[in-house]
């Protein structure tokens, strides 16, 4: 038997990132958690987790695995942000069309 065909114990195969992980957990909870307001507010911090982790990835294919997981926290995050955004613009809407009705002249 040739040492090529005894495995090597000592170099382990690619492990999963942990930010893989981490990116596509938070990811998930900042959108389904968006009804609450609270946990969306996470959607930058997501995005920017999933994007730093799929480069560090990119950067050592052989070490890393969790490109997907990591890809998918990305666009959780950054539909989560996308959210806030909406709901920020409308409540400014909210605001503006109340200012403008209390402030309106009825001649009253």
């Amino acid at each position: 038997m040739s040492s090529t065909d005894v495995p090597d114990v000592d170099r382990p195969g690619p492990a999963v990132h942990p930010g893989a992980d981490r990116a596509y957990v938070l990811g998930l909870l900042s959108v389904v958690g968006a009804v609450f307001v609270l946990p969306a507010l996470l959607g930058p911090y997501v995005w920017h987790l999933g994007v730093s982790t799929r480069r560090e990835i990119d950067r050592d294919p052989t070490r890393w695995l969790g490109r997907r997981r990591a890809s998918a926290g990305m666009v959780l995050g950054a539909l989560a942000t996308a959210l806030v955004v909406v709901g920020l613009l409308v409540l400014v809407g909210f605001a503006v069309q109340a200012h403008l009705q209390l402030s309106a002249d009825t001649g009253y």
